[in-house]
């Protein structure tokens, strides 16, 4: 299983390099966007301008395709080093053939079509905003902290000394003193007021949509040499879901598989049970076995 390890490592690191980069994408779109609003037309700070509000939508459009799926474009491009990787794993148990490159590229639009889904949702939700609240003559400060909210939720900028330290150590920590800060962060910005944004939906998406690709490339891989048994792998932590716990390190053929997955459990995700496997931001993958 070395070398299966060494696969489920390299999309770990994967994984969490691509939401670190759609991170800082994101703080850069919030800046842009804050700066943009900014330079509204106002009255004693309050936005008051109908015909700026209406053409807001345009640059608040490019903004998201430049800042943020110009990202995910290039993040896309790894795509074809997890095919590399998962084909030099595969071949070390067995001679399996390699996935044809349309069918690569297929699969990278349909995950591009998934962020830009995110993407066309958040642009409505900023540009019905700008509109809102320019009729009802809001003030542009507070509209500008709800626009930071709304792309990167507790982790939003803010000119409070304070709050600003809290979100540099969330990003930057890691375990008791990154969750002592998000637990501030959550306490001063109301985090169930902000916990629907672009932040939070584009990092689980990027997730699943590069283990959802590793996935399909495993089964299409197993169906050309017509396997029928499959180990479910990939490491434990302290978060894993009870499903995971259950059945990991497990062999199965595909009956038991598609039995098995008829089931329900928490954070089960819809879809084949090949490609979704344990629902929800899971990292576990399928191993093909192939018989002697």
């Amino acid at each position: 299983m070395a070398a299966a390890d060494d696969y489920a490592n390299f999309l770990e690191r994967l994984a969490d390099q691509h939401q670190r980069r759609l991170a800082d994408a994101l703080q850069r779109l919030e800046a842009r966007l804050a700066s943009f609003v900014q330079s509204a037309p106002a009255t004693e700070g309050d936005l008051f301008d109908v015909e700026w509000a209406l053409s807001a939508r345009s640059e608040i459009r490019n903004s998201i395709e430049q800042e943020f799926l110009t990202e995910v474009q290039d993040i896309l491009g790894d795509y074809r080093a997890v095919s590399d990787e998962q084909f030099r794993m595969l071949n070390t148990y067995g001679a399996f053939t390699r996935v044809p490159p349309e069918a690569i590229a297929g699969l990278q639009r349909l995950s591009f079509q998934g962020f830009e889904a995110l993407a066309n949702q958040q642009l409505d939700t900023l540009a019905n905003g700008v509109y809102q609240a320019t009729l009802t003559g809001r003030g542009k400060a507070d509209f500008i902290n709800d626009l930071r909210g709304s792309i990167n939720g507790i982790y939003q900028a803010s000119d409070q000394e304070e709050i600003r330290q809290l979100v540099e150590v969330a990003q930057a920590a890691t375990g008791a003193r990154q969750q002592e800060a998000v637990d501030r962060l959550h306490s001063v910005y109301a985090a169930d007021r902000l916990g629907n944004n672009l932040r939070r939906y584009a990092s689980l998406y990027a997730t699943d949509s590069l283990n959802q690709y590793s996935a399909t490339l495993t089964v299409t891989t197993a169906n050309e040499q017509g396997i029928d048994r499959f180990e479910y792998y990939g490491d434990l932590i302290t978060d894993s879901r009870q499903f995971c716990r259950d059945h990991v390190d497990k062999v199965y053929t595909r009956d038991q598989i598609e039995k098995i997955w008829k089931g329900e459990w928490a954070g089960k995700a819809p879809g084949d049970p090949f490609i979704v496997r344990g629902g929800y931001n899971c990292r576990h993958q399928w191993l093909p076995i192939v018989r002697e």
